[in-house]
């Protein structure tokens, strides 16, 4: 996940037709990989029944399948910025932000919606474990982020 913001950043830099597919494909290399290690981590630190087991797992993938799209969001927002890094004027600055805040009221709500869901099946031990999980996982991204991509001038 690491590489994804330093290889957005470098789209604003680019304008090859074949430069902007091959940096979507490293892109969605890179969301895939970074799935598959959020499961690892999440097996890895949650103990679930087999009845827990079996409905959890279908709705973390529709819970994280709702964070992706909403991730595509936040991707047009990065590519929105380093589009516009040289030149940003105050009616930008303002889209963007609004468009951050947006986007991120919208993970609350995806989280709230999970939560809920697997409160359904789960005790709440656990749920709350999950989304520690997931704070913790999503925290790591935003850190990688803050570093990658710089201050408006």
């Amino acid at each position: 996940m690491k590489y994804l913001f330093s290889l957005i950043l470098l789209l604003s830099f680019s304008t090859a037709v074949s430069a902007q597919t091959a940096l979507d494909e490293q892109i969605a290399l890179t969301r895939q990989s970074a799935h598959t290690d959020r499961k690892i981590i999440l097996m890895g630190n949650m103990t679930f029944t087999a009845d827990e087991s079996a409905q959890f797992w279908p709705a973390w993938n529709e819970y994280r399948a709702a964070e992706a799209a909403n991730g595509d969001r936040t991707l047009a927002l990065i590519k929105n910025f380093a589009a516009n890094f040289e030149n940003m004027t105050n009616e930008k600055a303002s889209e963007l932000m609004t468009d951050h805040f947006s986007i991120e009221m919208q993970n609350l709500v995806i989280k709230q919606q999970f939560a809920q869901d697997i409160s359904k099946f789960m005790p709440e031990t656990k749920v709350m474990r999950v989304i520690q999980i997931e704070n913790k996982l999503d925290a790591a991204i935003d850190l990688q982020l803050a570093s990658e991509i710089p201050l408006t001038k």
